[in-house]
């Protein structure tokens, strides 16, 4: 509550800890009591006050949070107690705070997505189709049908096109798709020109030739 005042007003969020010492700078010397709560697993600090004391605290707010806040108080339909007014302050402060670290946890995330786009980064261990195609023979309609077939990792990146364009490039795990090919080999058949598997149907590898009276 105290740090959506303050957003209305353009003054800068206080976090929970900063709350609960200006509660403590402002009693201090006066009689109250201090307990530990929790809240979604996150332990808060309750301080408990008598009316005259919640209504100090509350004016070490600047004047237009402080009304403001005076205002939403009003507004809510079950009146509260000095006490329940504190605490729902120190709860909205928490979930505040934790509103702020997601957003800055998803901020990093796209800052580094972004820098991912603009280098062209490919994960470790992971390569196109064309560089499949270019280094172990296979097409890329038939690479393509390998990995769906043995279940290869695979996997969608932002990549930026030569006119600048950002598009969606499929990479593959390369160890994984080498261990299909392998097996895939193994199991096809020879028919004419080109290899046979159940899985693939016609296909051929580049640079692998049938030697002559070997076609089936």
């Amino acid at each position: 509550m105290v740090n959506s005042a303050r957003k209305e007003y353009g003054e800068p969020p206080i976090r929970n800890n900063k709350f609960i010492e200006k509660v403590i700078d402002e009693l201090d010397g006066e009689t109250y009591t201090k307990s530990v709560g929790q809240k979604n697993g996150a332990d808060i600090e309750i301080i408990h006050m008598t009316l005259k004391q919640a209504l100090r605290v509350a004016a070490r707010e600047s004047k237009a949070v402080r009304r403001s806040l005076i205002d939403k108080l009003e507004q809510q339909s079950t009146p509260q107690s000095p006490n329940e007014i504190i605490v729902a302050m120190a709860l909205a402060n928490v979930a505040q705070e934790r509103r702020l670290k997601s957003v800055e946890t998803q901020v990093e995330q796209v800052a580094e997505e972004i820098d991912h786009i603009k280098q062209g980064t490919i994960p470790a261990g992971y390569q196109g189709y064309s560089y499949l195609q270019a280094t172990y023979g296979l097409s890329n309609a038939k690479s393509k049908q390998l990995v769906m077939a043995w279940g290869v990792p695979h996997k969608k990146i932002p990549h930026v096109a030569p006119g600048g364009q950002v598009t969606q490039m499929s990479v593959v795990l390369e160890d994984s798709f080498i261990s299909a090919l392998n097996r895939m080999i193994c199991e096809a058949e020879q028919r004419g020109t080109q290899w046979y598997h159940p899985h693939m149907g016609r296909f051929s590898i580049a640079g692998w030739d049938i030697p002559k009276g070997d076609s089936k």
